[in-house]
């Protein structure tokens, strides 16, 4: 458990400090603060289980630390120190719930009877709020819990006539939009190491403290909206804002206020996706995905942004990110397909710069999407019948399809590992047709530019084994299969264009007109100005 000491004495930390064994009795003390202030700020950043805090400190003092303590969401149990004996002078802590207080100088057997105390109060407190916790997950009863799957199955599809609609909103006694609204989803990013921290892997405790925040903050500002969390989706939230007309300056006010508080009560990282202006509820489907796509349009580092879905209609353009992925997936492929790959840890170095947090924060969600799907794609083609691989599938599917950038790359990772280890063999085993056959089509599509060099990096197959091994399945070299791959497209020009002969020399592949006239030529025995006259 963590402890917090809050006292303005030096010679008070260190007593304390030296008092206790604290490490052998399960205890850690995670910070030292000097004023109520700088406590406030450790209790964000820690949220300590026991506070041991003075009365009398300057700027904010003991007790104006333990009301601001009291007032949020943190439930650290407060032992107040004191030089006084009076007891009026001691009583505003015990209305601020203090468990107990100690008179300076400490004494050793009355910290450890206190210590005692607490450990058991904090015990029960845990044990009861998990089984109220437990107890509604698993009887699924609770209004807001039906709440919540009635709005779940409206926004999924599940739910569509206006009628029954009505009729289930009413016997939950929930209010939904009579005139306009818009939808906001509201999605938590990349929670599980927040949760395991703050929360003691309780994920339940941090929806219910969340949804507390937005509830307390519409209430507050008087705004008329409904608060939901999508039971279909991993830490996401739903929030059916009523206006009576279109009003976005007002709303993207209200969610930048909005987005300050959830910071400063939770520090939880999130974005904010709004639909258009909807003014029935029989849109509430089309609203949410409306806002679900506008935060795919975001990129994936643009924690606290607020997206609007017009906005997110813009055509994404293939990124450079977006090419490279697409890469990998093609050698993916190839190892799949035909097992042969070079060199392994070049492809993980490749996955890794791609991941990196500078580049993979650069892509919107929807970019990652398209990136990671593009690589599924093309593992699930050729990778039929094998049943583990398939699950590892799914589950990327599922992670990318809500965004979470930290399970992604954990998972690519594994995926690409498990390929290596399943697939990756020695090329020469091979007969390398299916490689060939590859190579061949990238040929076909790229004869322009192509070199062996770029062959070499795109199929990650080393250049002298490749040239045998292509003059042992075609008969001829791959210099010369190219050269015919560009007169041939060369003749079809001529014959079937007014271009001229330089044009049609940089079209396939050949900057210097005269060296193409030579090689056109060699292969066909005539010049081109004369196999076009010719033909």
């Amino acid at each position: 458990m963590k402890v917090l000491i809050v006292d303005d004495e030096q010679s008070v930390h260190d007593q304390l400090e030296q008092m206790i064994p604290w490490s052998e009795l399960g205890w850690s003390i995670v910070g030292h603060a000097y004023n109520g202030e700088e406590a406030k700020r450790i209790v964000m950043e820690s949220n300590p289980h026991f506070t041991i805090t003075d009365i009398k400190m300057p700027l904010t003092d003991g007790l104006g630390f333990m009301e601001w303590l009291k007032s949020s969401q943190y439930r650290s149990k407060v032992l107040v120190l004191s030089g006084y004996g009076d007891f009026e002078y001691l009583r505003p802590a015990f209305l601020l719930d203090a468990i107990d207080y100690l008179l300076k100088p400490i004494q050793q057997a009355e910290l450890l009877t206190v210590l005692s105390k607490i450990v058991e109060q904090i015990q029960n407190e845990g044990v009861a709020l998990k089984e109220e916790i437990n107890e509604k997950a698993i009887l699924h009863k609770g209004i807001v819990l039906m709440q919540d799957q009635f709005m779940s199955e409206v926004i999924d599809g599940t739910l569509q006539e206006e009628n029954e609609m009505i009729v289930r909103a009413e016997q939950l006694l929930l209010q939904l939009p009579e005139a306009g609204y818009y939808a906001v989803v509201i999605k938590l990013t990349d929670l599980d190491e927040y949760v395991n921290r703050r929360y003691e892997r309780d994920r339940e405790v941090l929806y219910y403290a969340f949804r507390n925040v937005l509830n307390e903050c519409m209430v507050g500002w008087g705004v008329q909206a409904n608060v939901f969390r999508n039971l279909y989706k991993t830490n996401e939230f739903l929030i059916l804002v009523s206006v009576s007309e279109k009003s976005e300056a007002w709303l993207e006010k209200t969610l930048h206020r909005l987005s300050k508080s959830i910071w400063d009560t939770m520090q939880v990282k999130v974005k904010f996706g709004v639909s258009q202006y909807k003014s029935r509820i029989t849109f509430m489907e089309k609203a949410y995905r409306e806002a679900v796509r506008a935060i795919e349009g975001l990129r994936l580092g643009d924690d606290g942004a607020i997206a609007y879905y017009e906005q997110s209609l813009q055509s994404i353009t293939e990124s450079k990110g977006l090419s490279e992925w697409r890469k990998v997936g093609e050698m993916l492929e190839m190892l799949v397909h035909t097992g042969s790959l070079r060199d392994g840890i070049a492809l993980l170095s490749k996955l890794d710069g791609l991941v990196q947090d500078g580049t993979l924060m650069q892509m919107s969600g929807l970019e990652m999407k398209q990136a990671i799907n593009l690589i599924v794609s093309k593992i699930e083609q050729t990778s039929v019948g094998d049943n583990e691989l398939a699950s590892m599938l799914e589950t990327v599917k599922s992670s990318v399809n809500e965004l979470k950038v930290e399970q992604v790359k954990q998972q690519m990772k594994k995926l690409i590992e498990y390929l290596l280890n399943s697939y990756a063999t020695d090329p020469k085993e091979k007969s390398g047709k299916q490689l060939i056959g590859a190579i061949l089509q990238y040929t076909n599509t790229n004869y322009r530019t192509v070199t062996l060099e770029e062959i070499s990096s795109e199929f990650y197959i080393n250049k002298n084994y490749f040239c045998t091994l292509f003059k042992n399945e075609n008969g001829v070299s791959y210099l010369e299969y190219l050269t015919k791959v560009r007169i041939d497209h060369a003749k079809r020009l001529l014959v079937n264009s007014d271009l001229k002969t330089y044009e049609i020399a940089a079209m396939v592949g050949y900057a210097d007109q005269r060296y193409f006239s030579q090689v056109f030529r060699k292969y066909t025995g005539m010049k081109p100005t004369d196999y076009r006259k010719t033909t």
